[in-house]
């Protein structure tokens, strides 16, 4: 069963519901950037991090607590994010999705009915 569209994820909702899942009870802003950036292998917006952490929460995929955080940082508290049963269900679909996605191509692929073109490199030759 596919969730009504507009409760369909982005591919960064999916990166950072992925890094909550990941994180387990460490799944709080910094750590979820960073575990985002991991698997992007490239630096994200900690700002575009934390306002998709309150998305998927507005949208029922998160629910978040606060928790005491470690003396070494004062007690400070932390907010820790956790996938609700419509977040993992929405997850599980849209892994579904793109395990057809990749099938798909790679069917294509072999079949050579479909060669990417890529970009050429370099500066054309002056005469």
């Amino acid at each position: 069963m596919i969730t009504k569209p507009n409760n369909s994820l982005g591919s960064f909702e999916r990166l950072v519901l992925t890094a909550v899942v990941a994180l387990e009870d460490d799944a709080y802003g910094l750590p979820v950037s960073a575990k985002v950036d991991e698997m992007l292998d490239s630096r994200a917006n900690q700002g575009s991090v934390y306002v998709t952490l309150e998305r998927l929460e507005e949208k029922g995929y998160l629910t978040s607590k606060f928790v005491d955080g470690p003396h070494q940082r004062g007690g400070r508290q932390r907010r820790v994010f956790r996938i609700t049963a419509l977040g993992k269900t929405s997850l599980l679909e849209n892994v579904e999705v793109e395990k057809r996605i990749h099938q798909t191509l790679a069917k294509f692929m072999r079949l050579e009915k479909w060669k990417p073109s890529l970009p050429k490199l370099g500066l054309a030759r002056r005469h």
